[in-house]
């Protein structure tokens, strides 16, 4: 074999790696309170195949998530001029949202949290500072206050990202899913302030990969014209 029958040969072949998958690559991140956990029975299979493992262990990875948005709005926040108070705490745990597992509220639900005072106020965008407290009375006053807060926290996150080529010189992914934040913020025992933050994700994104594949250098070479890298290097388009 002639050294321009090898060096035709190699440069077909770096050609095909640098715009053929290398790799494809399924990954989910799942965190649940469980409130609204979808039965296994009633998840919709995946639209294209994947490693029948990762079905097997992620076949159950699904929420109720329109019942719970839907549940939350339910939610009464207080509006003094029109006379509503807004829910208390046994309101809300009727709507189905508790940080609890058991009655006797010692054991926390999983991607849940407690929050009180400042924190409980930041939880909904309504980050306080302490204003110039002058007397003891004044401290009192504000802490009083600030004691009157409490929230909850409880976070649903279900995102599948798929990786469908992997090239030497280039990168294609779509995150695909949801990743929400449920915040209730109570004052005084009242629902004052309920939010959702974040929602859904359809995120695709093309990025260059680690290494820049050298095959249109090659391939200008042989061909005689001039390499992608002398036109840049030279301004020619």
């Amino acid at each position: 074999m002639n050294r321009l029958s090898l060096l035709l040969i190699l440069t077909l072949l770096l050609a095909a790696c640098s715009h053929s998958p290398v790799m494809v690559k399924h990954s989910y991140d799942f965190r649940t309170t469980a409130l609204f956990k979808l039965p296994c029975d009633q998840v919709r299979k995946p639209d294209a195949p994947v490693d029948p493992l990762e079905v097997k262990l992620t076949e159950c990875n699904s929420t109720r998530l329109v019942r719970m948005v839907e549940n939350f709005l339910r939610i009464r926040e207080a509006d003094p001029e029109q006379g509503i108070l807004g829910d208390t705490l046994a309101d809300v745990r009727a709507k189905g949202f508790t940080i609890y597992l058991d009655t006797d509220e010692r054991v926390r639900r999983p991607n849940t949290r407690p929050l009180y005072g400042a924190d409980a106020l930041a939880a909904v965008g309504m980050p306080v500072s302490a204003p110039p407290l002058q007397t003891p009375a004044d401290v009192r006053a504000y802490t009083d206050f600030m004691g009157q807060h409490y929230a909850e926290e409880y976070y649903e996150k279900d995102l599948r990202s798929v990786t469908d080529r992997f090239c030497f010189n280039s990168r294609d992914s779509h995150d695909l899913g949801d990743d929400r934040t449920f915040a209730i913020v109570w004052r005084a025992g009242h629902v004052y302030k309920r939010v959702i933050k974040g929602g859904p994700i359809d995120n695709p994104k093309q990025e260059k990969g680690f290494l820049i594949c050298p095959s249109t250098f090659i391939i200008d070479t042989v061909s005689g014209g001039l390499s992608t890298a002398a036109r840049g290097a030279a301004g020619v388009k």
